[in-house]
């Protein structure tokens, strides 16, 4: 059986002119944009609950929804 790796969305390596069209574009709302932005940075998502103040397995399922919308976006 071959397994196969779960890809990952690497925010952190988008463009700046990426970041900015989906900033402009995808309507990120409450936690979202803050998530994004610091995904942008780097920031892991254990590290971005911290500094939200939120579970880890709701900045889990945020970022699955930026996930989605950034996908519907490009």
């Amino acid at each position: 059986a071959t397994t196969r790796k779960k890809e990952t969305m690497n925010v952190k390596d988008f463009t700046q002119d990426e970041i900015d069209y989906l900033l402009a574009r995808c309507n990120f709302v409450n936690y979202e944009k803050d998530l994004f932005v610091l995904r942008a940075k780097g920031e892991t998502i254990e590290t971005i609950a911290e500094i939200l103040d939120i579970s880890y397995d709701y900045a889990r399922k945020i970022s699955q929804k930026v996930n989605k919308k950034i996908i519907r976006t490009l």
